[in-house]
């Protein structure tokens, strides 16, 4: 007896030590084709997956990468580069994972071999399996969009819902995927076609200004209660799913403009005074409890911010985030993306660029044509752009390469913005933080008329970039923006 008390003993410590490990995974993959710098995957903090609170790993030269994690629950990892989604792993503790990925290729883009692969695959066929892939819930509700009978609604919705999960259940029912795989998918997407409902209701809310509403005020506002009832943000499983954060939005946008009646005028006014986000966020400390609330006010401060819109205000919540959660694990996410909100704010002080340079009369510029009007060019390099597209911004990064190629053939650039006038601040203040070098003009309502008759199609699709003669006849429809700038320079060189 006492000698199996020795032995007990000395193997109490390695057990203990197997227990703390037992959650460790190991994700080995491979990419092909072009290779990333950085494969970026969801670090699943108390097991939420948040697109915006991730690690990232480099490949090696043949694409070869490994990713070790310790996890306490099964829960959802995403792997991207630059918010493209690769797909998703339905990871449970002590398993591990070989990935495949192939973006190059129409079918088999991203395959998980591992002892649930089948259910792996399932999962990543859904279309809107997350926020990267699947955008907001507004996608999915314009199925529903005509429909006016709440009833029906809510019967087509658990349809598809129903459809969707069979398959799980079959592999639930196989074994070839365990308990707690089939409750992660289902809760996910029992919440994610509840958003669904929701955002029915808000869009129907939106319409009647327009008198383009299918459902009553008091329609739209019972299908929009109904989804808090039988799945509410105190649930612990909503954090778990991708779609936690636009389910609470929803939630909150419920409780703001249904319970409260807060008005457009209102939001609005708290636009004007920079004070919306304020307003968002206090909105939620009067509705959500712990956890959800701190989770939620990092995902708001992280999606905004990455809006690069640069609102100050931004700066202040994220310094009241952190002293209201001084051992907040999300803190260290969003320091990258408020840095350069507080970057922006030092750049307005200082002296403007004199390469920068805003065409006078703009105001009397209805086209194209007038625009280059009285400039010295033979041929002119024109960048529509907006302050609120993401996009156009990022192709700024790599201005300085293009600044070169059109000095040496002597072409002047064009930037015109169709933001509209209430965005004339935020227009200027960008130009001077991403250091525009060239010619701006932000189009009237006649330019952008134009811009657009020019193009083909009233949705214009920005950034557009292409060149005219010196008279603003268009010679070049479509050009190459400044991250392709190999291609541009062909395409400049091409008669």
């Amino acid at each position: 007896m006492k000698l199996f008390q020795f032995i007990l003993i000395v193997l109490l410590p390695t057990f203990a030590f197997c227990q703390e490990k037992k959650g460790d995974i190991t994700i080995t993959g491979k990419i092909t084709g072009k290779i990333p710098e950085t494969i970026e995957y969801t670090l699943p903090i108390n097991g939420i997956d948040y697109f915006g609170f991730t690690n990232s790993v480099q490949p090696d030269s043949l694409g070869n990468f490994q990713i070790k994690l310790h996890i306490d629950k099964t829960c959802f990892i995403e792997l991207s580069t630059n918010y493209r989604s690769y797909g998703t792993i339905v990871a449970e503790p002590g398993m591990n994972y070989n990935i495949y990925i192939n973006p190059e290729t129409p079918d088999n883009k991203f395959k998980v071999v591992s002892k649930n692969e089948k259910g792996q695959e399932l999962y990543n066929q859904i279309p809107n399996r997350s926020m990267i892939v699947g955008g907001h819930f507004e996608l999915e509700s314009r199925k529903y969009s005509k429909d006016s009978v709440i009833s029906d609604i809510k019967q087509k919705i658990e349809q598809d819902s129903q459809i969707e999960i069979s398959g799980f259940k079959k592999l639930l029912n196989d074994k070839t995927i365990s308990k707690n795989f089939y409750n992660l998918v289902q809760a996910d997407r029992d919440y994610f076609y509840k958003g669904t409902q929701g955002s029915i209701a808000f869009m129907n809310y939106l319409n009647v200004a327009q008198n383009k509403n299918t459902l009553t005020k008091e329609q739209y506002t019972e299908l929009w209660a109904a989804i808090f009832l039988s799945n509410p943000v105190t649930n612990r499983e909503l954090l778990s799913s991708p779609w936690f954060y636009y389910y609470v939005e929803n939630y909150l946008r419920y409780k703001e403009l249904i319970v409260e009646a807060i008005d457009i005028a209102t939001l609005t006014e708290f636009h004007k005074q920079g004070l919306i986000h304020t307003h968002k966020i206090n909105i939620a400390k009067k509705y959500l409890p712990e956890p959800q609330l701190e989770y939620y006010f990092a995902a708001y401060i992280y999606c905004e911010a990455i809006n690069k819109n640069y609102e100050k205000e931004l700066i202040t919540l994220f310094e009241q985030f952190k002293k209201e959660y001084p051992s907040s694990s999300y803190t260290h996410f969003l320091e990258p993306v408020v840095i350069p909100i507080i970057s922006f704010h030092k750049k307005k002080e200082e002296p403007l660029n004199e390469k920068i340079k805003f065409i006078d009369n703009s105001a009397a510029a209805n086209s194209v044509k007038d625009a280059v009007k009285g400039l010295n060019g033979k041929q002119f390099y024109i960048d529509i752009w907006a302050t609120w597209c993401g996009p156009c911004k990022s192709e700024f990064k790599y201005n300085s390469k293009l600044y070169e190629v059109l000095k040496s053939k002597k072409i002047p650039i064009i930037y015109i913005s169709i933001d509209k006038e209430n965005r004339e601040n935020q227009w200027r203040d960008m130009i001077q933080f991403y250091n525009l070098e060239g010619y701006h003009i932000r189009a009237n309502d006649k330019l952008d008329a134009d811009l657009r008759i020019l193009y083909g199609n009233q949705t214009m699709g920005i950034p557009w970039h292409f060149l005219t003669d010196g008279d603003g006849n268009i010679t070049k429809k479509n050009l190459s923006g400044p991250s392709e700038i190999e291609n541009l320079e062909k395409q400049l060189t091409e008669n």
